[in-house]
């Protein structure tokens, strides 16, 4: 099994209940399959080219404009490989402002590739990313459940994504109301971790 970490908070763990959640999961799931091959990356220490003005005709197939555009783009090529040759995704992000961290975008327009994880079809577009799995490791300041479940736009957002490229089997690990503090947060926190390793179990 090859497993690609993407982690999208920039706080440390210890302040994280995302990352809190993610460790919790991946040290799971190593016990359950010791040979897995886990690949990490931060979107906050690790380079993510941002789409800009020079980059993005690059990404559609110009030529790079110039030397420092070719470097960002073979960059994006190796995220994006990197990607492809996992079996298992697993994001592990915070809400912020009802949607995801800016960097963890950039991480999903570098694997939104056309020809490479969906392709347009006569019947619309098809994902070519399947047999692919994934793990969403979200904590969110507020309870977003009935009336106000609209405000979490981040976990439809992410599904809807992967989904486009082909990945339908996706497992949400969540611990929301961090924003209450105390032992209301740490035992959103405390849920969500018991969660995370029973589902481990299940890969």
């Amino acid at each position: 099994m090859k497993v690609l970490r993407v982690l999208a908070n920039p706080k440390a763990v210890e302040n994280s209940a995302s990352l809190k959640i993610e460790q919790a999961f991946t040290a799971a799931l190593k016990a359950q399959h010791p040979e897995a091959q886990i690949l990490t990356i931060d979107v906050y220490k690790d380079e993510i080219p941002l789409l800009d003005a020079k980059l993005l005709p690059a990404f559609f197939g110009a030529p790079p404009a110039d030397a420092e555009t070719e470097r960002k783009r073979a960059r994006q090529k190796e995220i994006l490989d990197q990607f492809l040759a996992a079996d298992l995704l697993v994001i592990a992000t915070p809400m912020w402002n009802f949607n995801a961290p800016p960097m963890l975008k950039a991480f999903i327009d570098t694997i939104l590739v056309a020809g490479k994880t969906f392709k347009y079809t006569a019947a619309g577009p098809v994902g070519l990313a399947t047999g692919k799995k994934a793990v969403l490791c979200i904590a969110s300041g507020g309870v977003y459940e009935g009336a106000s479940a609209s405000y979490d736009t981040l976990t439809p957002m992410l599904k809807t994504q992967l989904g486009f490229i082909g990945i339908a089997d996706v497992t949400v690990l969540n611990a929301p109301g961090q924003g209450a503090g105390g032992e209301k947060a740490q035992a959103s926190t405390a849920a969500a971790l018991a969660r995370a390793r029973e589902a481990a179990l299940k890969f």
